[in-house]
């Protein structure tokens, strides 16, 4: 357990004097949780791309507290908001893919402490996690896709060419680029933003409010309203193609399964080019927004005592390393957006360099607000660092996956570690069938010399010790969880 987590559950006489715990210690913060899907951190401003147009985001990044290097627990969806609303990873929570069974029905969602302690809670937009029973929030509703499109197809007629459509030419064919075929008023994103400002509008002034805005975008269908197509220079975009000397040394699984079913060799430069222009375009549409949310809670002084999060669940490949979509450990994929804001409360104007587990999010907001955090949160809290600046004490950071239903190691655990300079990602679990063993199936990152993650250095004699040294560290994380479920 943190320093953090230490202090703040022992007894409240001790912490008082500590001038953040008396911030806490005022007027319940109102939350408001800004969570999107498939985001990467170049597509924001505030984290340094020369291309993004996020001004609305940018403003509360630069505002508030933003975490550098910020890694998933999971790099798809149900897996990485079922650890986000519990705490816990997916190894404890049984959920490791999006086809996974319902979570265990002891398992409480964090966001139930909020309501234990008066808060009106809700969500709308994207829900993605299963639990048979209590949800996480006392209202969730919205939506998920607009009307006028579902995931892999228009439901309305738009010329391809006019419409600029890039669809996927393999074995799931995602709208990978292409203009909404309607109005703004009909995209999930806006019809979720007004549901949010409804619940506002309607609940008990004199009660502090959670409130989950959780947007589809910019997760495929990749569709942009036409107000919004050409918002971001298309040749500003850097689009690092892998090279073959990158291709012939990922992992085994790398080369069998995810090129064949998320491969971006079915794609020209050029529909790599409009994918990615599309999916910036897309988080510029978002940003806008957001945008608008925000300042309606602004003119009618609601931002006054919130503490506002912002994070994505995970995100994506454009063609990054000869890929598409999810699924990996590559930092476009396991890295996100992260940030707190909150004036009085949060520390402003602060960039925290040292990676962190998004995991942290929930425990975090409960520690500022002064609810005790449940015994079972498998990490460690933000608070100190949220509070008074500073770095937080170095940890390994992890994220984890199991394929599921792709026919290859299905029900093995794929772990990744970031430790320092180096990322290590390994299976767990049973060795691989005999006809899989021609190489290796891990791989290994220097990012201090290798930040692209272009040179896997898994199998190489010289790494043997940080391999195991490595993979060691990982059976301690799996150790230490299961000592402390048990007490």
């Amino acid at each position: 357990m943190s320093t953090t987590r230490r202090r703040f559950l022992g007894s409240v006489a001790a912490p008082l004097a500590a001038p953040a715990l008396l911030r806490c210690a005022r007027k319940p913060p109102n939350v408001l949780w800004l969570m999107t899907d498939e985001q990467r951190p170049d597509s924001m401003g505030a984290y340094r791309s020369p291309w993004a147009k996020t001004p609305h985001l940018d403003e509360l990044a630069t505002e508030g507290t933003t975490f550098e290097e910020a890694y998933t627990p999971s790099p798809v969806c149900v897996p990485a908001r079922t650890s986000l609303l519990t705490g816990q990873y997916g190894s404890t929570t049984g959920v490791l893919h999006n086809q996974a069974p319902h979570i265990r029905q002891d398992t409480s969602f964090l966001t139930w402490a909020f309501e234990g302690a008066g808060y009106r809670t809700a969500s709308f937009g994207k829900k993605h996690y299963f639990r048979k029973g209590r949800q996480a929030f006392q209202i969730e509703g919205g939506r998920t896709i607009g009307g006028p499109l579902s995931a892999l197809h228009y439901n309305r007629p738009c010329d391809p060419a006019a419409c600029e459509i890039v669809q996927y030419p393999g074995p799931q064919p995602w709208i990978l680029a292409g203009r909404f075929p309607g109005r703004i008023e009909e995209t999930a994103e806006h019809q979720n933003v007004d549901l949010a400002i409804n619940w506002l509008s309607s609940r008990p002034a004199a009660d502090p409010f959670f409130l989950r805005l959780s947007l589809l975008a910019p997760h495929t269908p990749v569709v942009v309203p036409k107000e919004y197509c050409g918002t971001v220079d298309p040749d500003a975009i850097r689009i690092p193609y892998a090279t073959e000397e990158e291709l012939s040394r990922v992992p085994l699984y790398e080369r069998r399964v995810w090129r064949e079913y998320q491969g971006a060799f079915r794609l020209s430069r050029e529909q790599i080019r409009r994918a990615r222009r599309y999916y910036y375009d897309r988080v510029a549409f978002l940003d806008s927004e957001i945008g608008r949310l925000l300042d309606w809670m602004r003119k009618r002084d609601l931002l006054d005592n919130t503490i506002v999060v912002f994070v994505s669940d995970h995100g994506t490949l454009l063609g990054d390393h000869g890929l598409l979509q999810k699924q990996t450990f590559y930092r476009q994929v396991a890295t996100v957006p992260f940030f707190f804001w909150a004036p009085g409360r949060i520390r402003s104007g602060a960039r925290v360099r040292t990676p962190v587990n998004t995991i942290s999010l929930l425990p975090a907001l409960l520690e500022c607000a002064g609810i005790e955090v449940p015994g079972e949160v498998e990490c460690s809290g933000l608070q100190e660092v949220l509070e008074d600046g500073g770095e937080p004490a170095p940890e390994p950071v992890f994220s984890e996956i199991k394929f599921g239903y792709r026919g290859y190691r299905d029900d093995d655990r794929l772990v990744t570690i970031r430790d320092g300079r180096y990322r290590l990602t390994v299976f767990l679990d049973p060795d691989a069938p005999e006809r899989f063993r021609e190489r290796p199936e891990g791989s290994l990152y220097d990012l201090e010399t290798d930040p692209g993650e272009t040179r896997n250095l898994y199998g190489e004699r010289e790494y043997d010790g940080v391999v195991e040294r490595l993979q060691k560290r990982i059976v301690e994380w799996d150790q230490e969880r299961k000592t402390r479920s048990r007490h």
